[in-house]
């Protein structure tokens, strides 16, 4: 058998077209630059959707009669580092508050940012929140949020949860937590762990004649506004007899 060998002399290799590797570097750089334009397009949107909220915020304040201001100092409100929802993340800030009376009792309106973890694993939180000052409200410092399935394995391992065996559903509910639990029961009557059974998903954070009411993430539209300032006056109200 006749075997034929196919092969290249060196002249004919120097001179064969070789891949153009100058492409490849701009390609490199590729998902680079998309990602950069992305987070820029992301940050011009965020800025956009603050500014239509810091506006549409200041035109709800106008309607209540209030004052109203674009950011506050993180002393504006005392006291806030004794709170719960306060107490949490960093890079917080009180944005678009209103403030002024309501039912002859000192009230504030805020968004209130904070951010949690760090890097790639940082989340953005988001809440609007209504703050009441009573003059004659003197309370024991609290805390209510609505009980998801980790705080059901927290409480299994022992992290406090205050529960009500006359009400089951406020337990099953809500997760309440406080140093003062004595105190914090003869607080929730029953008239107050109905209220919380009727209004699932309410937040309250309360001590002294300070209390704040909120939803975890929620930022209220300007129509509700009103009607979260009423239902934060109704607890007020419910705890006065404290």
């Amino acid at each position: 058998m006749t075997s034929i060998n196919f092969f290249m002399s060196p002249v004919l290799l120097f001179f064969a077209p070789t891949r153009d590797t100058s492409l490849d570097f701009p390609l490199l750089f590729l998902p680079v630059a998309i990602g950069i334009t992305i987070a820029v397009l992301l940050i011009l949107y965020r800025r956009k959707q603050a500014r239509a909220r810091t506006q549409i915020m200041k035109t709800a304040a106008a309607q209540l009669g209030w004052t109203f201001s674009a950011k506050a100092p993180w002393n504006y409100i005392p006291g806030l580092d004794r709170f719960t929802l306060f107490g949490q993340g960093h890079n917080k800030e009180i944005r678009n508050i209103m403030y002024g009376e309501a039912s002859g009792i000192k009230t504030a309106v805020f968004d209130y940012f904070y951010i949690t973890g760090s890097g790639r694993s940082a989340a953005r939180h988001y809440q609007t929140v209504v703050y009441l000052e009573p003059a004659n409200l003197a309370l024991p410092y609290f805390s209510l949020r609505p009980e998801g399935l980790m705080s059901k394995v927290l409480s299994a391992f022992g992290y406090q949860d205050i529960d009500f065996g006359q009400r089951p559903e406020f337990s099953r509910q809500y997760i309440l937590r406080g140093q003062d639990e004595p105190a914090i029961r003869q607080t929730f009557n029953d008239a107050v762990l109905s209220f919380y059974e009727s209004y699932p998903g309410t937040c309250t954070d309360v001590g002294g004649n300070q209390l704040f009411l909120f939803r975890v993430g929620y930022e209220f539209q300007p129509q509700e506004i009103q009607s979260y300032i009423g239902l934060a006056l109704q607890v007020a109200k419910l705890l006065r007899p404290y």
